[in-house]
């Protein structure tokens, strides 16, 4: 289907998670990075393309149960790396607004993150309200994903999971206070967008 014919810098994305929007033309383009570090980060995606197709072809007649402890792991491990290119391979300020991006395609729940908990002072009662609406939203993405695996049309659940993060973030939002919203705000630097 028409999901085949994403690029591989959005799959990884997709797949890893927003850091790697890094790879992807309209992040570079607003990154303003120099035809050098495009070189850098296109031999390094190549790289983690390959991997992580090898990876889903060794889950393959894997257990669904036992896929998710091998993911985690798997998904760890290539943020680490993509980590350490970056701070190679970016300007002080690139990696800042990198930041700044991430976060904003995360939303709110990058507060799952204990360094945004920790710039955000949230208190321990709300770390415990944060932590029960995320499951909440666990819960309700589980048959989502069920569905796409079983229908075989993962192109589908996209909207549907995006409706249902958004309400959830607003859930969120409401655990916060003023001043931390102001604050969050702040973090996310100017908007956005890859498009998408």
């Amino acid at each position: 289907g028409p999901a085949r014919a994403q690029e591989p810098a959005q799959m990884l994305q997709q797949g890893l998670g927003p850091q790697f929007m890094v790879f992807r033309d309209k992040g570079q383009e607003h990154l303003k990075l120099s035809d050098d570090q495009k070189k850098k980060l296109q031999e390094s995606m190549e790289g983690s393309i390959k991997e992580m197709t090898e990876f889903f072809q060794s889950l393959e007649g894997v257990k669904p149960e036992e896929r998710g402890t091998k993911l985690g792991p798997f998904r760890q491990k290539a943020l680490e790396k993509l980590t350490a290119l970056l701070k190679a391979t970016l300007k002080e300020e690139q990696l800042k607004r990198l930041r700044q991006m991430e976060l904003q395609q995360e939303g709110l729940f990058a507060l799952g993150h204990p360094e945004v908990m920790a710039e955000l002072k949230v208190t321990d009662e709300q770390k415990k309200q944060f932590f029960a609406v995320a499951q909440e939203l666990q819960r309700k993405m589980e048959p989502l994903f069920q569905e796409a695996q079983s229908a075989g049309n993962p192109q589908e659940i996209g909207p549907k999971v995006m409706k249902l993060r958004k309400q959830y973030e607003g859930k969120v939002e409401a655990i916060l206070s003023d001043a931390q919203k102001k604050q969050w705000k702040e973090m996310l630097g100017k908007p956005f967008d890859l498009g998408d």
